[in-house]
């Protein structure tokens, strides 16, 4: 197998993955909000927007695409629902830490409607640290079920191999910037919340008998 078509997703992707940790850091943030203030409301729908047409051109610079294995059967079966929930317990993680907000269109429209600008960077408010929910079982379900979905595909081709390799990294090693970035927040909350609660893979803890 030729390895070489890797090479320019390969670039594409750790441009992405520069300019996305770059742009969502929060001395970048103010940087930006003191020399045009103006894009405050609308920082993060253009920082999401610009984040998948890297993505998208990532996906065209991908190699001609090779099947390793199908799942048939009750495997086939299995393998689906496992990818549905993930995909569900993904929506769900995302619309828990308010999805309009996450994407930026509440910021924007919040512009656009009524004239009012984020209180706190390119967010409404400041918020809370959010520890219920999914969120009380591991610190980052989205990648974590993110991950879950491309693991459990019913086919595995070489380039969702590929990907899943590349995104694992890139969710560790994005999720140690991120990390730092709400210790700066949400501060001893949440080195509290650190010491308490996993990364990505829950702990089902036995009770003593």
């Amino acid at each position: 197998m030729d390895y070489s078509g890797y090479l320019l997703p390969t670039l594409i992707f750790l441009l992405f993955c520069i300019v996305h940790s770059l742009t969502a850091s929060v001395w970048f943030k103010k940087s930006v909000f003191d020399k045009a203030p103006s894009l405050n409301p609308f920082y993060r729908l253009i920082y999401n927007f610009i984040s998948v047409l890297f993505l998208i051109a990532w996906f065209f610079a991908l190699p001609a695409d090779v099947a390793l294995y199908q799942a048939s059967g009750i495997f086939l079966v299995l393998m689906g629902l496992i990818q549905l929930t993930a995909i569900w317990f993904f929506l769900k993680s995302l619309f828990q830490q308010s999805g309009m907000i996450f994407l930026g269109i509440r910021q924007a429209m919040d512009k656009i409607r009524h004239s009012k600008e984020p209180g706190y960077l390119d967010e409404p408010v400041r918020g809370e640290l959010i520890t219920e929910g999914l969120f009380k079982y591991m610190r980052h379900p989205m990648y974590t079920f993110g991950m879950l979905v491309l693991i459990s595909s019913p086919i595995m081709t070489a380039n969702l191999l590929y990907t899943i390799i590349i995104f694992g990294l890139y969710f560790w090693i994005g999720s140690i910037f991120e990390e730092k970035n709400l210790i700066k927040r949400f501060g001893d909350d949440y080195r509290k919340y650190q010491e308490k609660v996993p990364r990505f893979i829950p702990r089902f803890k036995t009770s003593d008998k």
